[in-house]
């Protein structure tokens, strides 16, 4: 039984490993993948110059359809379909390669994210969330920073923006990704911004102490614009200004125009008419965001509230009101929130169905152990019951007839009578008591002494058919010159037969597990002779 489990176990795991190591993938695919997230410029161009009819399996077509997405997006190149990355989310579904899987409903979010259909988007992204594996870091680092981004852009409720923040920090710390836990700290300072201050400028602290860290002057930049903004909002107008100024003292390339408008206003509020219009006019009123023009009027106001002309004021108030309230008006805001819900209740429902799944399974399972164990136990204690059978029937004998046939054997053949006399050991303990039904280790003791007895010794068989013949008139030369059907076992077999071994002894010798099985073994060899009547009685005549 042991054995067959071993067996079919080790055959589940060879096919698996088997399965699993069936396909390498193109070299070509691995190296891109190992650049991706160090060089994807150079990832982009080694995926650019493969032609996917060159790669020969259904895995590197969707492989390489995978990476070409991923390094578009690190790349910055817009998407407009997603008929490539359809690809590989179809192949990795049912692939079980969980990574790529994940990875492949990421990025196909990440197109419809490009294609300006967040709701669409956000429903594959909880699609890849739900898919990751815990430890999968990287991707729910960027799965959680792609949410919140979605979020914070179209002005979801309930802070789910934040939420995703945090929680794409957690997973760049576990990575060790400071340039990315500075990027979801500042969003998180951002959202804290609006209600709570002591928050935002912890946040804003921590990316700031990061940047001077790492010498990285865009995100230094970045942080100082966002304090800039929310020492606007506290009315520490002073704070405010010379944090844009050290902002601008930094070699950036992502100078915007409410940059122009934050200082512009906080030297307004300072009364420094001159400097809030000087950075005012640097302002490119063509390329005004509509964030930007709400920012532009409001600052328009403060200029005019300093210049005394407070009728200007009131008219780019009231502006300034109307713009705030188009922006406000935002059709994805109740959407995305509704589908994060909707998802996770279902989510909800659909693990709970799971478990319901699961218990019911590790019901079955458990049930199926019972029975297991109770068959187990069963079989053990039926064996052990035939074997203290076998040994209350060798008690039955009389142990002279092998005393006798130790010593014919003896006389015949001095070596062969010692064998006989080690293998017949076993059977005088027994029978003289030495045994006891209570001896677990019964079993084991009987079958080492007499595992010597079986068909493959040819020493020992050929000597007992010499004894056989001579004893009994050339009995086995007889029975193999007429029964050239029967098998070796046969014909082994027949010789304790001939011995005067009884149905236990030959039960202890054969390693049968009870005399049941002996006299069914008779009835086979009887079978193959074509005899009729007892084979007992058959061997008796031809040994008389």
């Amino acid at each position: 039984m042991y054995k067959l489990i071993y067996t079919s176990f080790s055959f589940i795991l060879l096919t698996v490993l088997v399965a699993g190591c069936s396909h390498t993938a193109d070299r070509r695919l691995v190296l891109a993948d190992t650049l991706m997230w160090t060089a994807p410029d150079s990832s982009l161009a080694i995926l650019n110059d493969i032609n996917r009819d060159s790669l020969t399996s259904k895995e590197d077509l969707a492989y390489h359809a995978l990476l070409l997405t991923q390094a578009q997006f690190r790349c910055n190149i817009p998407l407009t379909s997603d008929t490539l990355i359809s690809k590989a989310v179809d192949y990795y579904s049912d692939n079980h390669n969980r990574e790529h899987y994940t990875r492949a409903l990421l990025y196909k979010g990440g197109v419809y994210e490009d294609m300006g259909k967040p709701v669409e988007a956000i429903k594959w992204y909880k699609q890849a969330e739900d898919n990751a594996d815990s430890t999968d870091y990287r991707n729910l680092a960027q799965l959680n920073m792609r949410m919140g981004m979605l979020y914070y852009n179209n002005f979801a409720s309930n802070n789910l923006d934040l939420d995703k923040f945090r929680k794409a920090t957690y997973y760049y710390d576990k990575l060790g990704d400071k340039y990315n836990v500075q990027l979801s700290v500042l969003y998180s300072g951002n959202v804290y911004r609006l209600s709570n201050s002591i928050e935002a400028n912890k946040c804003y602290d921590k990316v700031e102490a990061l940047s001077i860290e790492l010498k990285d002057s865009a995100n230094l930049y970045s942080v100082f614009i966002n304090k800039a903004l929310l020492y606007l909002k506290d009315s520490l107008y002073n704070k405010s200004k010379d944090c844009m100024l050290r902002a601008f003292s930094l070699p950036s390339n992502y100078v915007e125009n409410y940059h122009f408008l934050i200082i512009s206003q906080a030297y307004a509020k300072l009364n420094n008419v001159d400097s809030a219009e000087y950075f005012l006019r640097k302002v490119d009123f063509k390329q005004c965001t509509p964030y930007d023009s709400v920012m532009l009027y409001k600052t328009l106001k403060e200029i005019s509230i300093a210049n005394g002309d407070y009728a200007k004021a009131n008219q780019f108030e009231k502006t300034y009101y109307h713009l705030s309230d188009s922006l406000e008006h935002n059709n994805e805001r109740y959407s995305l929130a509704k589908f994060e819900a909707d998802f996770n209740n279902d989510n909800s429902v659909s693990k709970s169905k799971r478990i319901s799944s699961l218990n019911h399974i590790n019901y079955i399972l458990i049930v199926l152990f019972f029975i297991i164990l109770i068959f187990f136990l069963f079989y053990h204690n039926r064996k052990k019951k035939n074997y203290l059978k076998l040994i209350s029937d060798l008690r039955n004998e009389n142990f002279s007839k092998y005393e006798k046939l130790k010593r014919n054997i003896s006389e015949f053949d001095d070596n062969l009578g010692e064998i006989m006399s080690s293998k017949l050991e076993s059977f005088e303990g027994i029978m003289s008591g030495a045994y006891s039904e209570q001896q677990d280790s019964l079993k084991k003791e009987v079958a080492h002494k007499i595992s010597s007895i079986d068909d493959t010794d040819s020493k020992f068989w050929n000597g007992l058919y010499e004894y056989l013949n001579y004893k009994h008139n050339g009995v086995m030369g007889i029975i193999l010159e007429q029964f050239p059907q029967l098998s070796t076992a046969d014909t082994n077999f027949l010789a304790l037969m001939c011995c005067g071994f009884s149905d236990a002894a030959i039960a202890v010798c054969k390693r049968y597990r009870n005399t049941a099985s002996v006299r069914s073994k008779r009835r086979q060899i009887r079978n193959k002779m074509g005899i009729e009547g007892s084979l007992g009685n058959f061997i008796k005549n031809m040994t008389e």
